[in-house]
């Protein structure tokens, strides 16, 4: 998997497809799927695979995006606000409960584990359906030499990760001047900002 910000460009860019999106929701649904992660590997290392329910096209549609819908709606505006000195209330608006916000949770959900698939030497995106070491990514197929599997899962990972790294740093030159509103809240903050 991207370490989990540097699934950051994908929302980003569903933001900028389509402009109704809504860019809270999209960036807090591209990382709740990897909420599991120490969960599982904390209390179930060995028994099952880090990446399961959330990372799973059910999970990501059903609790991911309960929980993307519910942390986007209660605690993005409190945490923007105190990490990045935001304007609660205006960041509270945007993140106000619609079915616009909680599509947008969805999406980033379902586009977190579609970029995940591409890279892991197993992919839990049709579990329970099909068992998760059925599905290895393509990239890691395309990296695979000598029927080494994890070295071609390291090879892939390090691809997704310099792309994403390069995207984000790209979003972060493009947005200076208002780098924290533009990147965490998007043009809506500018927007509700000037109807004071």
């Amino acid at each position: 998997m991207p370490l989990t910000p540097f699934h950051y460009p994908v929302a980003w860019g569903l933001s900028k497809l389509d402009k109704r999106l809504n860019l809270p929701g999209l960036i807090v649904g591209s990382f709740i799927p990897d909420i599991e992660v120490p969960i599982l590997f904390i209390f179930f290392h060995g028994i099952l695979p880090d990446h399961l329910i959330l990372h799973s096209l059910i999970g990501a549609v059903t609790i991911g995006t309960i929980i993307s819908t519910f942390v986007t709606v209660s605690l993005y505006p409190i945490l923007t606000s105190l990490l990045f000195g935001l304007d609660r209330v205006k960041v509270k608006d945007v993140c106000r409960l619609t079915p616009v916000l909680v599509l947008s949770c969805m999406l980033g959900n379902l586009f977190h584990i579609l970029l995940d698939v591409f890279m892991h030497r197993f992919n839990s995106i049709l579990w329970p359906f099909v068992d998760p070491n059925e599905i290895v990514g393509i990239l890691t197929l395309a990296f695979t030499f000598d029927s080494n599997i994890g070295l071609g899962s390291i090879y892939a990972s390090v691809l997704i990760h310099t792309i994403m790294g390069l995207l984000s740093i790209a979003i972060i030159v493009k947005s200076r001047g208002n780098l924290w509103k533009l990147i965490l809240v998007g043009e809506v903050y500018s927007k509700t900002r000037n109807k004071d």
